[in-house]
């Protein structure tokens, strides 16, 4: 609603002079209209702020600093492994090749450190350190080292040598996970014959000097089994009598009779598991001879001799 307001104002005259003055809702639109403007402007920092906050925190994840790892020779066969971060470490795994790694928990540390032995061979080792804010790096570096320690496979056994200017206390092995053999040696040469297992297993050997100074020799055999062999004769005494098995198969069976060359024979077998096999050469008066040499696929051989008097 409109009103009117009198004021008196004097004249030049020195008489006074009415003013009417008119007021309306103006005013208050713009009032509001200044409080809305503000408001838009407070809002609108408010966003900003909330957008470089946002910016800077994502900017300030991606330049956090990852944990450091560094690797020191000890010796000839050991290395020393370091970790160090600006904040906690959560854990650090290492492992040779493609083998199971194995896990050091961080417990809140800045620091870790851990000796590692190198195995003989071309391996590989693979590091991998985690902070507690899930930064991670991976290190791999490769090593090889000759030893001195020597395999050989003879047949189902495995010859292990070795030779030292130092006299050797002792040698242990293990096939995989399995409780170790240990073997007094006393000497500078070593010279082993062990029993290997069928299929792939691992072979750890490892050998100690009087001195205390060890060194160590783990590698994947393969081990295979000699086949099996037996000699006798028939029931009218006349023929001896091969019986002769091998699970994966045989290969071939070598003859010779009464130590003659010319009596030499050979038989393919074709990876039969099984042989049971009458020789045709019948028995001459005294004493008869027989040497038999058989052959599994794998190459691996069985001898066998026997003599018979008619």
């Amino acid at each position: 609603m409109n009103q009117i307001l009198d004021t008196s104002n004097e004249s030049p005259k020195g008489g006074t002079k009415k003013v009417k003055t008119r007021t309306n809702g103006s005013i208050e639109t713009k009032s509001i209209i200044k409080f809305f403007a503000i408001a838009i402007l407070i809002f609108a920092a408010i966003v900003i702020g909330i957008v470089i906050y946002s910016m800077t925190k994502n900017e300030n994840k991606n330049n956090l600093i990852k944990p450091t790892i560094s690797i020191e020779n000890k010796t000839d066969t050991t290395i020393l492994l370091k970790v160090t971060h600006q904040t906690n470490i959560s854990k650090v795994e290492f492992g040779w090749n493609d083998e199971e790694k194995t896990e050091i928990q961080g417990n809140s540390r800045r620091y870790i450190e851990q000796e590692i032995k190198i195995p003989t061979g071309n391996n590989t080792l693979h590091v991998t350190a985690q902070d507690e804010q899930g930064q991670e790096i991976s290190y791999e570096k490769k090593y090889e080292i000759e030893s001195n320690i020597k395999f050989e496979v003879i047949g189902n056994k495995i010859k292990i040598t070795y030779e030292a200017e130092t006299e050797i206390s002792y040698m242990t092995y293990r096939w995989d996970e399995e409780e170790e053999t240990k073997i007094e040696v006393d000497d500078t040469k070593l010279e082993q014959e062990i029993d290997a297992q069928r299929g792939l297993h691992t072979l750890t050997v490892v050998v100690v000097d009087k001195d205390n100074n060890t060194e160590m020799r783990e590698q994947k055999i393969n081990g295979v089994e000699k086949p099996e062999v037996k000699l006798g004769v028939d029931g009218e005494k006349e023929h001896f009598i091969i019986t002769a098995s091998d699970t994966k198969g045989l290969e071939k069976v070598e003859i010779r009779i009464n130590q003659d060359d010319n009596q030499k024979y050979k038989l393919d077998l074709l990876g039969k598991t099984e042989l049971d096999y009458v020789v045709p050469v019948e028995f001459i008066d005294g004493e008869n001879f027989i040497e038999v040499t058989i052959y599994n696929i794998d190459g691996v051989t069985a001898e066998a001799k026997a003599k018979f008097k008619k």
